[in-house]
């Protein structure tokens, strides 16, 4: 993945609210040190290109020369020229922070309304320009860099690859989703026939190759209630899905396992390869949910989670939510994180084989997350997590939850589905801010009208 350019713009004129020259050109050197400094320090990996914006000729060229930067980052030192209006009414993602003593002017009579306007920014007025919770922010920047480029493998049927690339009278949905996602986000989707998957990668994996992969899962699970027949099938369809990703190039793949599974197309399921995929550096997809594929993505980039997709089902009398699903990440923490105790099971009164019942932390808040994509509607909720559960109905996994279930149901976005991706973390207002900037409407589940 290239580097992302980042336009680091210092509006200060030489006249304004700060004072006037000579001291005040000293000042304004001091700070832009200091911020240029704590950036470099802090993502040595970022490119910041930096411009001093005294004048209306600055702003035209900080804009063109910036036209290839993932977005902005604004700091006011001086006001009130007039300065940052072009910026923030650009189109461009803005963060803007204005030094309190010096840019508050500006900000207060243009930052309200680019928001009102609809304009992708977010903004702060501190005394701290270097505060490590305004250098934070940049991360932001990055996420949505990342979004940009990467790639999701989607492994369907014949004929839902058909749907997803022609708008036929009954596939209008479907067509728009992939395409909407590239719009929002910049993703690129890759759509791969689950038939030419089982000829060129399913089929080539030996028995012989898949049952050391399966060996090793029985071996570190806490318990194995399954065969391990099934649980080979499920080690060569992992080995064919991390084959399938390097030869396209892709971050996440997303196996569209239950049509594929029950149609015969394939006869493995892939809970225990998503399991091992978070190892490879891919990001597993359950049932190729193309908002969920999204948001897992978002969550990798923005706080190193490893979500998982679950269908939240809530208790009222409780005020509890089970997020269940047939699958978790072992180390919801992240990579460096320690693996979780996971057993191999069945689910669904012992219908769905190969499953994965994995015991996740508790006494944590937890932010669940959606996605409208047509609507661009991003949903949040958080919840405590007080248990788990395993018992042989439903999905294998089973984490519940403490939350506002009435406000939940009441203010539930239907286009955004039944999933949401469940992180480790309160991460609300990262995410708030990051609608922002990618100019979703952010609603929150569980909060009363």
């Amino acid at each position: 993945m290239e580097e992302a350019k980042i336009g680091l713009g210092f509006v200060m004129p030489a006249e304004g609210a700060i004072g006037s020259p000579p001291e005040s050109l000293k000042w304004f050197e001091r700070k832009k040190d200091e911020v240029v400094k704590a950036l470099t320090s802090a993502y040595p990996h970022l490119t910041f290109r930096v411009h001093e914006i005294r004048s209306p000729e600055d702003v035209s060229s900080f804009l063109k020369e910036e036209a290839d930067s993932v977005g902005y980052l604004l700091f006011v030192l001086n006001c009130i020229a007039g300065l940052v209006r072009p910026i923030l009414f650009s189109g461009k993602p803005v963060i803007m922070i204005a030094e309190t003593y010096g840019g508050s002017g500006e900000f207060l009579l243009d930052y309200p309304t680019a928001l009102k306007e609809g304009m992708p920014v977010i903004g702060m007025i501190v005394r701290g320009v270097t505060d490590k919770a305004v250098i934070e922010k940049v991360k932001l920047l990055e996420v949505i860099h990342k979004l940009r480029n990467s790639k999701i493998l989607f492994v369907v049927s014949s004929s839902e690859k058909a749907l997803l690339e022609v708008e036929y009278p009954l596939s209008v949905d479907l067509y728009s989703y992939l395409k909407s996602v590239q719009a929002a986000f910049g993703i690129t989707p890759i759509l791969l026939d689950a038939r030419e998957f089982v000829e060129k990668y399913y089929k080539k994996v030996s028995d012989a190759e898949a049952r050391v992969i399966a060996e090793r899962w029985i071996k570190q699970a806490k318990d194995n209630l399954e065969e391990t027949s099934e649980i080979i099938k499920s080690a060569k369809l992992y080995l064919a899905m991390k084959r399938a990703v390097k030869d396209h190039q892709a971050n996440a793949i997303a196996l569209d396992c239950i049509v594929l599974y029950r149609s015969g197309l394939l006869d493995a399921w892939p809970c225990l390869g998503y399991m091992e995929l978070w190892n490879d550096g891919v990001i597993p997809v359950c049932e190729a949910d193309i908002a969920s594929a999204v948001l897992l993505l978002t969550m990798k980039y923005l706080a190193d989670r490893h979500g998982f997709i679950s269908d939240p089902s809530p208790d009222n009398l409780r005020d509890e939510v089970i997020y269940y699903h047939c699958y978790a990440p072992l180390c919801p923490y992240g990579s460096s994180g320690r693996p979780l105790p996971y057993v191999i099971t069945r689910a669904h009164l012992g219908v769905k084989r190969a499953s994965i019942y994995v015991e996740m932390p508790v006494n944590e808040t937890v932010t669940a997350v959606g996605l409208a994509i047509e609507e661009r509607k991003l949903t949040v909720h958080t919840a405590e997590a007080l248990s788990n559960e395993f018992s042989e109905h439903a999905c294998a996994t089973k984490l519940i939850g403490k939350t506002n279930t009435k406000a939940l149901i009441k203010n539930w976005e239907r286009r955004s589905g039944w999933h949401r991706v469940v992180v480790y973390g309160d991460w609300r207002e990262p995410l708030r801010e990051l609608a922002s900037l990618l100019r979703l409407k952010f609603i929150e589940e569980d909060k009363e009208a």
